[in-house]
């Protein structure tokens, strides 16, 4: 299962990141083993790869359904999100991570977009957020 981080600032703006092994831009996330608690282990890796940290209570889940596994994009896998409004002024994004940034979810001018971000997550903030 993949978990991933759909993080709104103050503006309405949605957090994009690039992974520097990709060409696209997608929500932070991460595949979590079988077992493992997805906000656990999202909370983790949102700290470890972008010095983010917000307290389990900050999150709502979204529906997501399945998208391309990252490390393997022939698979498909199922996807949890997690939504949250937050402060996001202090990101400090770790090596693998080759850009991190903000981005107006209607019209988003940053790059390439995954699928699951441009088909599912921007266009729903864009519906949460009245258009």
């Amino acid at each position: 299962m993949l978990a991933i981080a759909a993080l709104n600032d103050r503006d309405g703006k949605v957090l994009v990141i690039r992974r520097r092994d990709t060409g696209f831009f997608t929500q932070p996330g991460t595949m979590v083993d079988p077992g493992d608690d997805p906000l656990d282990t999202l909370g983790a890796t949102l700290w470890r790869d972008l010095g983010i940290s917000l307290p389990r209570t900050a999150f709502a889940p979204c529906e997501c359904g399945a998208t391309w596994e990252p490390s393997n994009p022939s698979r498909m896998t199922p996807t949890i999100g997690f939504a949250a409004r937050a402060v996001l002024t202090d990101i400090t994004p770790a090596d693998q991570i080759a850009v991190a940034v903000c981005v107006n979810p209607a019209d988003p001018h940053v790059g390439p977009l995954a699928p699951l971000t441009e088909n599912t997550i921007l266009p729903r903030v864009v519906d949460a957020m009245g258009g």
